[in-house]
């Protein structure tokens, strides 16, 4: 293909691009503002040559000046080869449209690239080589800390939104815990509900000193209640003394860190993490997994009719409601919501 062919499509594609995402935006910004959230997905490979989502992040300002926007521009594995200089051409006139189409600053469009997991932890790795953009956002009237160019993801999973307002909407006066807990989201939201405890518990100083910061960051304070623990989660699992009336379970696909001799694969371990919490809940207890993997297969057979403490195991998916208005991908996660009686 000759170069103004070349540029003649990269045109197009960053029109239909542009033509696209103008109107989700008119939709989701009205949507934002109902529901008191400042950062959504707006794109996410809507069109198959188009291989990237785009997340629009609002930064408060500290000063009370007016807010910044920022766009994380992820752009997806292709399924063929293309040169970096092809890619970098594409990618810089599918930012120029954006940055026009948005009224978004050039530089405040941030690009990465997502590869497929084949067991490595890449997305947790931080990148030293881009200037710092951090900051705070406002989500269903909580505050969280976001970094925009330090890693892959940014501090806050968007697609789980719903099921943190479910797990607040019931942590009134229950016991909490969250594994894999990362910076603490889902227990910021639980402390919010009035949670009488809430143990954090990842495997990484780096999320767990986030966590604490969301916790201050929204007036949580309370030692005794809020716990932060740097675990293995299956070591945990194993050791703990305790029983929860909620619990957390959101692991990744992979994990082979170097601060654990085992690998994870929730593929093959769900069952064996799934079924250590059960063991662990209270009477009337409740367990939500959620997994982003669409390998995984969730075999009834294997799933214990009762814990060891006898009680009797029921379970739902419960996907479909845990979807959040602005992912028109709806395989983003799965969603199954345990209850022991």
């Amino acid at each position: 293909m000759s170069e103004e062919n070349i540029i003649q499509k990269n045109e197009y594609q960053a029109q239909i691009l542009t033509n696209r995402v103008l109107k989700r935006y008119k939709h989701l910004r009205k949507w934002a503002k109902r529901v008191n959230v400042s950062c959504y997905r707006l794109y996410d490979k809507d069109i198959p040559e188009i291989p990237v989502a785009l997340d629009l992040y609002q930064i408060l300002s500290e000063n009370g000046t007016e807010d910044e926007n920022y766009l994380r521009f992820y752009l997806y594995e292709r399924p063929y080869e293309k040169s970096d200089e092809e890619e970098d051409k594409w990618i810089f006139t599918m930012i120029s449209a954006l940055s026009k189409c948005l009224e978004i600053p050039f530089q405040n469009i941030l690009v990465r690239k997502r590869k497929r997991q084949r067991g490595n932890l890449s997305q947790y790795e931080k990148d030293e080589t881009v200037p710092v953009v951090e900051g705070v956002i406002r989500e269903q009237g909580l505050l969280f800390k976001v970094n925009l160019s330090a890693y892959l993801d940014t501090g806050i999973f968007f697609d789980h939104r719903p099921l943190r307002d479910i797990v607040r909407s019931q942590a009134k006066d229950k016991s909490v815990l969250n594994l894999f807990c990362y910076t603490g989201s889902f227990s910021v939201y639980s402390a919010d509900g009035g949670a009488s405890s809430v143990d954090s518990v990842d495997l990484s100083n780096t999320y767990l000193a986030w966590a604490k910061d969301n916790f201050k960051l929204n007036g949580f304070s309370d030692e005794a209640k809020y716990n932060f623990i740097r675990s293995d989660v299956a070591e945990f699992l194993a050791g703990t003394k305790k029983s929860w009336d909620i619990i957390v379970l959101d692991p990744p696909t992979f994990s082979n860190s170097k601060n654990t001799k085992d690998l994870l694969d929730i593929n093959k371990d769900w069952i064996k993490l799934v079924s250590s919490c059960l063991n662990l809940l209270n009477p009337n207890g409740i367990l939500y997994f959620s997994t982003n993997s669409r390998q995984l297969n969730f075999d009834t057979s294997v799933i214990p009719e009762k814990t060891s403490k006898g009680l009797t195991v029921s379970y739902s998916d419960i996907t479909n409601q845990t979807i959040p208005e602005d992912f028109r991908n709806t395989k983003i996660h799965r969603c199954w919501k345990f209850v022991v009686e």
